[in-house]
């Protein structure tokens, strides 16, 4: 396994300089290389389409969504009745069914984004990750070098610069995957 240093840039001409700056810097080619990353949810990584079933910040947001269906569901069933039972007792039973539907889905929708979050990368998974924004990965197999590339991604603008482990070969990281968690430095 090889350390890596990676970090994700906007566009294909930063991630340029930065390589071009970084083989200035006496790192041999063979050890620099650059992808596109895709936006979250479009690596295909899960059978059905996507990435995940769901991320890490979503992981409590079914509980949530079935417990604000319930208390969604009894208030339009009780609202619909009695705003019925007022008009017209004769529609008092269908509106109650329909107030709790109307309530129920009201009351989902709240309760699962109520139970949304921003994902926690220390809690993430590859089945719950905190998956990284679109753009151009710049990544470099370090060995005793890695301040000087640390210094030279900073310097050039990198973002999200993270420390990891991989199998680094050709010159290309081979086994990256965009929901794995990484150290960020």
């Amino acid at each position: 396994m090889a350390n890596i240093l990676a970090a994700r840039v906007e566009t294909q001409a930063e991630a340029e300089r930065i390589v071009t700056a970084l083989r200035t810097a006496g790192i041999a080619p063979e050890d620099v290389t650059s992808f596109y990353l895709n936006p979250p949810g479009r690596h295909a990584e899960y059978p059905i389409g996507g990435d995940a079933h769901h991320d890490e910040g979503t992981k409590h947001s079914g509980k949530t969504a079935a417990a604000g269906a319930a208390a969604g569901g009894i208030a339009g069933a009780v609202l619909g009745t009695a705003v019925a039972a007022a008009a017209d007792p004769g529609f008092a039973a269908a509106a109650g069914v329909a107030g709790a539907g109307v309530g129920a889905y009201a009351g989902s929708l709240a309760g699962g984004l109520s139970g949304t979050r921003a994902g926690n990368p220390g809690e993430a998974t590859v089945d719950e990750p905190v998956e990284r924004e679109a753009g151009v990965m710049v990544a470099v197999r370090v060995d005793s070098n890695e301040n000087n590339v640390l210094q030279v991604l900073r310097m050039h603008g990198a973002g999200d610069v993270e420390r990891t482990t991989g199998e680094w070969r050709d010159g290309a990281w081979i086994d990256f995957d965009p929901r794995r968690t990484s150290q960020q430095m």
